[in-house]
Order: structure tokens, then C-alpha cells, then sequence
């Protein structure tokens, strides 16, 4: 009975269920390195060197391959004007130029943004900021050995960048060429020439090495002395597209440049320099041609890179050479009022007029139309 009992006991107070089954270990997981290349993604940074991936001087071949939209290249062939391949990245955000060439190895020329989400500068100026903004983050206003169309800004971060404004809003940054040293911080050399302060109304020049004021008059320039509201001169330049002072690098002193562009704007355009330089108390031509045409465009010739005449557009820079002016910029097309393909023009070099001591020339009727421009500073010319 005694047994019974402690069997009885036993049973009770058992695990019916035995001895507990030890779980399986988890499955080890293995994480493979992602296939393809690791990309950065939009909004790129816009620095000297580059946008982002898209990298200045580096073969295009290799990074055009990677596109989704495939390696597609567009020529664009204007004889004397452009001489580029240009290919569309991030959505049609991003131009990158080049070369045109068969070879592989063929680099970025230039690299053009015109999606206002793609890249941005440090400062966070994109494509659509105004341009009260640009102003506001720095532009280079010191470089005189370069004028540049007033529709086209230099930031000073980033020197071989130009914004092109359009309705006062950047419509585009484009890096182009070397990336450029900033300016020294601290005190600047003493300048042997300097230009007055711009005013809202006019710029400041040095032609005679005191400064001098110009300010625009219809298609007439009117020079004038900042404290002097006389005009000195006053020289037609008809067809005026805008005017700026460039410093000749063999003297130390400006020239009075000036683009113009003809008024028959339905079949052709022609867009032309015209220069003065101060001599002997008079006011010169300080180029051979007066006026130098530079670029012509035809409505035939703009149907090769898929564009109307009216919907093309040029923002001119010019440098100061000692051989002469250097002539380059931009070419843009437009559609729907907005800016669709950007690309760098081929340069022209003007030769300056050299002086003759002995029969000094006063600037007279050299453009078809203009009356006689200056008699010489210190007289009005009407």
C-alpha cells in the first residue's frame, strides 16, 4: 500500500511532457556587398573641380556609361562658334560638355546645371535663386582684366563657375576651365589706376588715370568725372547690347569696351566689339576693325542644334591679353522661357590698334551710322 502511494505521487508530480527540446539556433546571415558602383545622390555639391560625380578634365566615356538614360551625346557644330558634345544627366537637370572626338578618352569640358534640386553651392545658391542672392554671397567685381555681359555673375567661392541670370533668377551655374585660385585675403597691391565706385546708374572706369564715371544713354555712352555731371564725351554706339571697362594689361589703364548686335533679329544676328582707349588726350579706337564682328548666327545654322534664332542667346566674356582682347562665353537655348541647352562658344581674339604717335586718330564714324564720337576729354562732344 505504501508503494502504491509513493507511485501514485510520483506520476503526479512528473512532466507530462518530458525533457524540454532545445530550440534550433537562428539561420547565420550573410550580407553581400551591393553589385555596381555606390553613387552619391542629388543635391551635389557645385565646387571648382566639379558637380558632385561629374568631375572637370576626367574621361566622360566611363560615367556616360553609367547613365540611365544611356550614353547619348549631342553634337553641337557651328563652324568659328561651336566645336562641343553635350550629353544630358540627372533627369535633363545636368549638361556635361566635351570634346568632340572618337576617342575614349575624351574629358568634361564643362558641366552646366539648370534643375534648381540637382546641385547647389556651399552657400546653398542654386538655380533659382535671385539674384539679389548671388550678390548677397559674393561676386567678383575686383578681376580687371576681365569684363563680362552684367547677365552673367562670378561667384567668388567658386571663380571658374559663371551664373547666368535670367528675370533677375540664376537660370543656370556653369563650371568651365581651371579651377581658379581665389584672391589673396587681406591687403590688395596698390592699384596704379583705380576705378571710382559704381554708381546705380553708371560704372566706374580709369582711362586718363584719375577715374572716371559712364553711364548709358540710350545707344549713347556719356563719360563724366564722379564729381562732375558735364559730360566729357559722349560716344554713339548704336545697336548697344551693354558696356564695361577692361584694363589693358601693356599700359595699366582701361578701355571703354562695347558689344553690340544687329537689329535684324529674324533671319540673322551679328554680334560686334567696339573699344576706346584714351591717347594723347584724345579718345582712340583701340581695335584694328571698328566695329570687330565676333559671332554670327543664321536661323539655318541654329536649326542644326535643334533650336530657333530667336530662342538663341550669347552672354559674352572678354579678357584682357597682351596680344589683344580674348573673346568668349555661353551660348543658351530656350524653350518655354526656360533655359535648355548651355555651351561654351569658341574664343576670338581681337588685335588692339597700335598707337601712331605721329598722327593721332580721334575716334570718328567707324561704325556704319555713328556720328563722330569724341573730339577728346575735357570738351563735351555735343
Amino acid at each position: 500500500m505504501k508503494r502504491l502511494l509513493i507511485g501514485l505521487l510520483a506520476t503526479a508530480c512528473s512532466d507530462p511532457r518530458g525533457e524540454p527540446e532545445s530550440s534550433p539556433s537562428p539561420q547565420r546571415r550573410v550580407i553581400a556587398p551591393p553589385s555596381g558602383t555606390l553613387r552619391a545622390l542629388p543635391p551635389y555639391a557645385i565646387v571648382p573641380e566639379g558637380v558632385g560625380p561629374y568631375k572637370l578634365r576626367e574621361p566622360v566615356a566611363p560615367l556616360l556609361d553609367k547613365l540611365k538614360s544611356g550614353p547619348l551625346s549631342v553634337r553641337f557644330e557651328i563652324p568659328n562658334i561651336l566645336h562641343s558634345a553635350q550629353s544630358r544627366a540627372e533627369d535633363g537637370t545636368l549638361l556635361i560638355g566635351s570634346e568632340l572626338s572618337a576617342g575614349t578618352a575624351t574629358a568634361m569640358t564643362f558641366i552646366a546645371v539648370i534643375g534648381s534640386e540637382v546641385a547647389r553651392l556651399d552657400s546653398g545658391l542654386r538655380v533659382g535663386s535671385s539674384k539679389e542672392e548671388a550678390q548677397k554671397f559674393g561676386v567678383v567685381t575686383d578681376d580687371v582684366e576681365r569684363a563680362q555681359d552684367p547677365r552673367m555673375l562670378v561667384p567668388t567661392a567658386v571663380r571658374n563657375a559663371r551664373l547666368v541670370i535670367d528675370k533677375k533668377r540664376v537660370a543656370a551655374i556653369v563650371l568651365a576651365g581651371e579651377p581658379l585660385v581665389p584672391a589673396p585675403v587681406g591687403p590688395r597691391e596698390k592699384d596704379d589706376c583705380p576705378r571710382p565706385a559704381s554708381t546705380a546708374t553708371a560704372f566706374g572706369i580709369c582711362l586718363t588715370g584719375t577715374g572716371e564715371l559712364v553711364e548709358r544713354d540710350g545707344d549713347d555712352l556719356v563719360v563724366h568725372f564722379p564729381d562732375a555731371e558735364k559730360p566729357i564725351a559722349r560716344i554713339p554706339v548704336p545697336n548697344l547690347v551693354f558696356a564695361a571697362p577692361l584694363r589693358n594689361v601693356a599700359d595699366g589703364h582701361d578701355e571703354l569696351i562695347a558689344i553690340t548686335r544687329t537689329t535684324d533679329e529674324s533671319n540673322q544676328r551679328t554680334w560686334m566689339l567696339v573699344a576706346f582707349r584714351y591717347d594723347g588726350g584724345q579718345l582712340k579706337r583701340a581695335i584694328e576693325l571698328w566695329p570687330q564682328p565676333l559671332y554670327q548666327l543664321t536661323s539655318t545654322q541654329t536649326r542644326w542644334i535643334g533650336a530657333e534664332l530667336r530662342d538663341v542667346d550669347l552672354y559674352l566674356e572678354l579678357t584682357s591679353r597682351p596680344e589683344g582682347i580674348e573673346v568668349g562665353g555661353l551660348l543658351t537655348t530656350s524653350r518655354s522661357e526656360r533655359i535648355h541647352d548651355v555651351v561654351t562658344i569658341s574664343p576670338v581674339m581681337v588685335p588692339r590698334k597700335h598707337a601712331k604717335p605721329a598722327t593721332p586718330e580721334a575716334v570718328d564714324a567707324g561704325a556704319p551710322g555713328a556720328e563722330a564720337a569724341a573730339s577728346g576729354l575735357g570738351s563735351a562732344s555735343r
